[in-house]
């Protein structure tokens, strides 16, 4: 026993050096002052305009790109569950191709196809029709899922295989139409799943940064970009950054405990 004590040791100095520590200082930066402790910093998190607008179109963001993951995701995986086991293992390596890329390469994939003399766009041009703008809240809708849905799908096919065909194929033969089955049978038996892969989806997305900063600058408020605009510019201020960090980390750890109270309803 005592040697399986030690074991833990190597993933507990890890998560030290490489969690606690990083955090511990981005709370300390947040708090301290000249004359002690101050919570000054996080009032302003919580009061000013500009960074309440940036909570807000953060949680929304991310809000609305898990949503969008979960209805694509959920289908892209229940289709290719039921290929061919070799057209299937061809497609989920395609799948992890978008999740393993640099945000950057994607912006830049993006902007070629979509930016304002992109590919699409010229021939949008040539047939008469209005430019899409790739720099705008839609744009930024358009690309996220080019990540979220192959990572959530990867993230559900393993459970679908194991559950999702004996499950439907039972509902079917008790009388239940297709829409009956999926909604009162599969559904329930996939929501854990769909939670965990839309935890990962939000978590992600309450931290958008480089493609995101990538296509639209700092057009956008978003509180990422809030923490990066005041550690990166001539407005330098690391507490007021670490503040808005914690702010954000908070408000990710909420959505997740949430989407787990959730998940643990569902397991039982």
């Amino acid at each position: 026993m005592r040697g399986e004590r030690f074991l833990i040791l190597p993933g507990l100095l890890f998560l030290l050096l490489f969690f606690g520590y990083p955090l511990y200082s981005i709370l300390e930066r947040s708090l301290a002052a000249p004359e002690g402790l101050t919570f000054a910093r996080y009032a302003r998190a919580l009061t000013a305009h500009a960074y309440l607008e940036a909570w807000h179109n953060s949680l929304v963001f991310a809000l609305l790109s898990t949503l969008a993951a979960v209805a694509g995701g959920l289908f892209v995986a229940y289709w290719t569950s039921g290929l061919p086991l070799r057209v299937k293992g061809f497609l989920m390596s395609l799948y992890a191709v978008p999740v393993s890329l640099s945000g950057l390469v994607v912006a830049f994939g993006f902007i070629v196809l979509l930016g304002r003399n992109g590919v699409v766009n010229q021939l949008f041009a040539a047939l008469g029709l209005p430019r899409f703008d790739l720099y705008s809240w839609p744009g930024l809708f358009l690309v996220f899922p080019f990540y979220n849905i192959p990572l959530f799908a990867l993230a559900l096919i393993p459970l679908l295989e194991t559950v999702g065909k004996g499950l439907m194929e039972a509902a079917r033969a008790s009388g239940a139409t297709p829409f009956q089955a999926w909604v009162r049978v599969l559904l329930p038996a996939l929501m854990p799943g769909i939670l965990a892969g839309g935890s990962i989806v939000f978590a992600g997305m309450m931290g958008a940064f480089g493609t995101t900063l990538a296509l639209t600058g700092f057009a956008k408020n978003l509180l990422s970009l809030q923490i990066y605009s005041l550690v990166a510019e001539s407005t330098f201020d690391l507490p007021q950054a670490a503040a808005l960090a914690t702010v954000l980390m908070a408000s990710t750890g909420v959505g997740l405990y949430v989407l787990a109270l959730w998940e643990r309803r569902y397991r039982r």
